[in-house]
């Protein structure tokens, strides 16, 4: 039986693909081609733009299995596979910090003498892989 892939593993081979991409790219014809679909993608990352491109070239409009069916009123086709792409997954933390005074950057102290702490929430990137569909395929 086959194991199942980490993310780890998927991120790998999203990037690995990445760069054989990027190198054939560039030592053949497909620059005009990438072009054109970077013309047609301008609000995704150079990656997700090469993801695409490597995946369906003829794409024109991507979204995924969900907005297509809640904002578009389009469902995707059965049997279509998804192009992949990276998504940014960013997760919040709750930190305890030393309240510091924002204009002098020293510790705030409570009547005893002692710094206050504080609880800040974080935001940390996170990167995941996934799935999004042109709109020939619904």
């Amino acid at each position: 039986m086959a194991e199942k892939q980490t993310n780890k593993d998927r991120m790998r081979e999203i990037v690995d693909s990445i760069e054989n991409g990027i190198k054939e790219l560039f030592e053949s014809d497909k620059y005009r081609k990438y072009l054109a679909t970077m013309s047609r993608f301008h609000r995704y990352s150079v990656n997700n733009t090469m993801l695409i491109y490597m995946q369906r070239p003829d794409a024109t409009h991507v979204a995924g299995f969900n907005k297509w069916r809640d904002q578009f009123g389009r469902n995707v086709l059965k049997g279509e596979k998804g192009i992949r792409i990276i998504a940014p997954t960013p997760y919040k933390k709750k930190v305890e910090e030393i309240k510091t005074d924002p204009e002098t950057n020293a510790p705030v102290l409570d009547a005893d003498g002692k710094a206050i702490i504080e609880e800040k929430e974080i935001r940390i990137p996170m990167f995941k892989v996934v799935s999004v569909f042109d709109v020939s395929q619904t």
